[in-house]
């Protein structure tokens, strides 16, 4: 076997594997969102940071291997090759059908990665939907405010805004 292919495969397989970190991550997450267990999802997004870092690294890793497949190949100015290219351009058989079994493996992660990740965004923000109409109910509707400004001008009661989403 091809000593770059094998080393390509090897940054796959732990590519493979950071990817299911984080989705262990992402479901214990959405367990915490549930339970509404603030610090469990502090804790759980410090963790996160760390594997999305060291997938960064190995996607480093991952395109320097990439890149010397195709210089030992002849070819120049490959640098940003995607999987399905590099597939296409392996002749042997055995490694080309290794290589995309290990690619279609971690599509697949990577996609219930982002299914999970929007189902917790939606349940995010269906918290915050929830605390705002509960404040909304306590202290009363935003429009009420202009009704009882007199009332409560003395008392120098700022009103929170609505959450502010990065979109």
């Amino acid at each position: 076997m091809n000593e770059h292919i094998r080393q390509i495969l090897l940054t796959l397989q732990e590519l493979l594997d950071a990817h299911r970190e984080l989705i262990q991550h992402a479901n214990e997450k959405t367990e915490a969102i549930r339970t509404e267990n603030v610090e469990a999802v502090s804790l759980i997004t410090s963790r996160e940071r760390k594997s999305v870092q060291r997938i960064v690294d190995l996607e480093q890793t991952r395109l320097l291997q990439v890149g010397r497949y195709t210089v030992e190949q002849g070819l120049r100015n490959m640098r940003s090759l995607k999987m399905e290219k590099l597939i296409q351009m392996v002749y042997h058989a055995e490694q080309k059908l290794e290589l995309q079994q290990m690619w279609r493996e971690l599509s697949a992660a990577i996609k219930t990665l982002q299914d999970v990740n929007t189902f917790n965004q939606q349940l995010i923000r269906m918290n915050l939907d929830y605390l705002q109409f509960t404040q909304d109910l306590l202290l009363g509707a935003p429009e009420d405010e202009v009704t009882y400004h007199r009332a409560v001008q003395g008392m120098n009661v700022q009103r929170a805004s609505r959450y502010n989403l990065k979109t």
